[in-house]
């Protein structure tokens, strides 16, 4: 059956061409032109004034708002009109005999218009799509906010760019170059900004608030203003640029720059509670100095309500300032009840100078009647006050290290260590925690304490130096302070602590000798001929003494070696050298000095060679005088020893 067919379509495929000779076939057209009948050479006629006007007709390239104009031809596409018409003519003539049979009644039914394909020349549409890209082509701006070094703002919203897609756009005006379209929307594609506005917006108003007012920021506390004005703020602020995954720019305050304002605030602000002081006579306490509220300068609070208040814009900031209430109130006088002696202790300082002597005695008095509550933290520092001469001590001298070694140099309130130890020396037997000590660089004889060498404290408020002691216990403790032109008393009153107790003896090690040399210095601050002696040549020497306390229940509660390290010291005397007389040599005063402290010169003694060995004349006559001789000259000695030496 199938093969009748296919002889059917062949007869009428041959039908056709016998009927059409060279024809083409009806209903067949191109670029909307009918060819149908018409021979090849009739059909290439026909199309040649179509395709040239084609080439020429004007094509619009649109762009958002842009328009290129061009044409067919001034892009260099070709269409052959002969080889339209040979497409033509092919219809109905390729392929099988049933598919020839299917295209011509096909083209007769509903008509056959090919599609035309054209060709251009590339480097003409490409040359005009460089162009187009140059002129349209927009890199996307990133949004940004900047604060310049002189608080001046940048601000930028993000900017959409552009970019034109070649290749799809060249197919585009490829394709209705085909079909003779007269407009082709090129293609092109939006480059989105890494940092939106919306990431900067905020910091950027936020730094409007902060910059823009002319009048400065001001803090206030208690009377006192402190302004900040525009270079102050750029030393607070920090930018934060937006990160690359959306986060948004942020402006914040550096900790160090606000915290270095509140302390500035504080030190003006700040007023130390004052607390009471009591004195105990014939078992009596009496009030001798009122306790007073102080006042500080909050500074958690005032550190986070400065950083707001600046990043929020506000122009004033009432820093926060709250009440300090006394540690021992003048109502506490109750709490100490009738308070017996814990521990003592006395240092001596006879024949020391006046001025050491009144720096003693004042101090001692600024200690008399403290009280250390339960649990609080004793600092001689700040309990004594300050060590100056407004605070009415005088110059003495101490001991400094420096180029060379140590040194003993002029200095105000010298003297204050002998009151630190005698304080520490009742806190170290009554079994106190110590916090903080130091000892001194040489060993001082005087402090030596139950015949204990190594307890002795160091201060120097200026160097860090201080001496804390802690009072675990839940009773208060009471110093009092004595002195007279000789000696510095130290107590301790309260509830004796129900631990014991134990010392071991002090030992001792690393003892190096003192260089016996007398050290002569030059003092400008001492009268012209005045001499002193300041320091005595004694053994340097490490001392480890070790301290427990024991509960009541017989349980090791603390265990303190106690470690000092102490340097071998000189023999120093001081010469006077201010207002030396016209023509004086300091150097010669220096020199008599020096010189008179020299060791005597001793006579070496003369020895004699006797048969029982060397002898001195002393010896001979001893020796002599025991064999029963009865006296003599030197030279008759001399001669009687040998002969009996020799038995002659």
């Amino acid at each position: 059956m199938l093969a009748v067919a296919a002889v059917f379509a062949a007869c009428v495929v041959l039908g056709f061409r016998l009927a059409t000779g060279e024809r083409i076939v009806a209903g067949v057209g191109v670029l909307g032109v009918s060819l149908g009948g018409l021979t090849r050479d009739e059909a290439t006629a026909r199309l040649q004034p179509v395709i040239s006007a084609s080439l020429n007709r004007p094509v619009e390239l649109q762009l958002a708002d842009r328009v290129w104009r061009t044409s067919a031809g001034v892009l260099g596409f070709d269409l052959q009109p002969v080889d339209l018409a040979e497409r033509a003519f092919s219809v109905g003539r390729s392929g099988s005999p049933v598919q020839q049979l299917a295209d011509q009644w096909q083209a007769r039914q509903y008509g056959s218009n090919l599609t035309v394909t054209v060709a251009a020349n590339s480097a003409a549409l490409d040359g005009l799509l460089e162009t187009i890209a140059t002129q349209v082509d927009r890199a996307p701006e990133d949004a940004h906010v900047e604060l310049g070094a002189d608080g001046a703002l940048t601000f930028g919203s993000d900017v959409t760019g552009l970019q034109l897609d070649k290749g799809p756009s060249r197919g585009e005006i490829v394709a209705a170059m085909a079909n003779g379209s007269p407009s082709v929307d090129l293609v092109s594609h939006p480059l989105i900004p890494r940092v939106r506005t919306q990431q900067v917006e905020s910091a950027h108003q936020q730094l409007q608030k902060i910059f823009e007012p002319a009048e400065p920021v001001q803090l206030k506390a208690d009377g006192h203003t402190w302004s900040l004005g525009r270079d102050d703020l750029l030393g607070l602020i920090t930018v934060t640029p937006p990160g690359a995954s959306g986060e948004p720019a942020a402006v914040t305050l550096q900790d160090e720059p606000v915290q270095a304002l509140v302390l500035r605030a504080a030190d003006q602000v700040d007023r130390p509670a004052q607390d009471a002081r009591f004195a105990l006579s014939d078992g009596s306490l009496t009030l001798i100095r009122p306790s007073n509220q102080g006042q500080a300068v909050d500074r958690a609070a005032a550190t986070a309500l400065i950083g707001s208040s600046i990043l929020d814009g506000q122009r004033a900031v009432d820093v926060p300032v709250v009440t300090v209430p006394p540690a021992v109130a003048s109502t506490d006088l109750s709490k100490l009840g009738a308070p017996a002696l814990i521990e003592e202790a006395t240092t001596a300082f006879a024949g020391a100078i006046p001025q050491k002597r009144h720096n003693i005695q004042l101090a001692a008095e600024r200690l008399n009647g403290v009280v250390v509550p339960p649990g609080a933290t004793f600092s001689f520092n700040k309990e004594v006050g300050p060590t100056t001469l407004e605070a009415g001590y005088d110059w003495g001298f101490g001991l400094a290290t420096g180029t060379g070694g140590v040194h003993t140099v002029p200095s105000v309130a010298g003297g204050i260590c002998q009151v630190a130890t005698t304080l520490f020396q009742p806190v170290f037997w009554s079994g106190y925690q110590l916090e903080e000590r130091y000892w001194h660089l040489y060993w001082i004889p005087a402090y030596t304490s139950r015949d204990f060498v190594g307890l002795d404290a160091t201060v120097d408020a200026d160097a860090g130096l201080d001496f804390k002691w802690v009072n675990p216990t839940s009773d208060p403790v009471l110093i009092q302070s004595s002195t007279d032109d000789e000696h510095v008393t130290f107590r301790l009153y309260g509830r004796k602590p129900t631990w014991t107790v134990h010392v071991e003896p002090p030992v001792v090690s690393n003892r190096v000798a003192a260089d016996p040399t007398p050290v002569v210095q030059e003092e400008p601050t001492l009268a012209w001929g005045r001499t002193l002696l300041i320091e005595s040549a004694r053994d340097g020497f490490d001392v480890v003494i070790d301290r427990q306390i024991v509960s009541q229940n017989g349980s090791t509660v603390r265990n303190l070696p106690l470690k000092s390290v102490y340097q071998p010291s000189h023999t120093v005397t001081l010469v006077g050298t201010a207002n030396a007389p016209a023509g004086a040599s300091v150097s010669a005063a220096v020199d008599q000095v020096r010189a008179a402290q020299q060791p005597a010169v001793v006579p070496a003694v003369a020895t004699y060679t006797t048969p029982n060995g060397p002898r001195t004349l002393a010896q001979i006559r001893d020796e002599l005088g025991q064999a029963g001789w009865g006296g003599g000259s030197d030279q008759d000695a001399l001669a009687t020893y040998n002969r009996v030496a020799t038995g002659h």
